[in-house]
């Protein structure tokens, strides 16, 4: 077999070679599906519908979903947001937030009533639910009822 043939035959199986494994910088970061969402509210001083917010967050309802499935963090107006998040355009205005501070939905600006602040976490959770594939309502049941089983043995 003459040289060349030999080189183009070499060639071509390390080009084969090559083309078949994949480097691992080429491979996507595994996404971290968060345990809750976060919510970041975005405050300012003596500001009252801020306050009405807060205590609309304390109502029954809303509270019992606040704790089970939101990470609550306050933040006030000029303090620096996390990376990609669009200014507030006054306050209050909150974010709902899943994996490395991806926004789920869109944020809900300025004081709310009851029905359209469970709107906001209840779109929340479903979108949370889409975008991750993971129901936190029935992984945090489940988790609750393996607690219960395992502190009645």
């Amino acid at each position: 077999m003459s040289t060349l043939l030999k080189s183009l035959l070499f060639l071509s199986l390390m080009f084969l070679f090559l083309s078949c494994s994949s480097p691992e910088e080429n491979k996507e970061p595994k996404l971290v599906v968060p345990d809750k969402i976060t919510l970041l509210f975005v405050t300012q001083p003596s500001c009252p519908s801020c306050d009405k917010l807060e205590e609309t967050m304390q109502l029954a309802k809303p509270k019992e979903l606040l704790e089970k499935y939101f990470d609550f963090t306050k933040i006030y107006l000029g303090e620096k947001l996390p990376d990609g998040l669009i200014e507030p355009n006054g306050t209050p205005t909150v974010y709902f937030l899943g994996s490395d501070n991806e926004v789920l939905v869109e944020p809900m600006i300025g004081e709310k009533e009851e029905p359209a602040l469970m709107e906001f976490l209840e779109d929340a959770l479903l979108e949370f639910k889409n975008t991750y594939k993971v129901d936190l309502v029935e992984k945090i049941k489940n988790q609750q009822i393996k607690e219960n089983n395992e502190t009645t043995v």
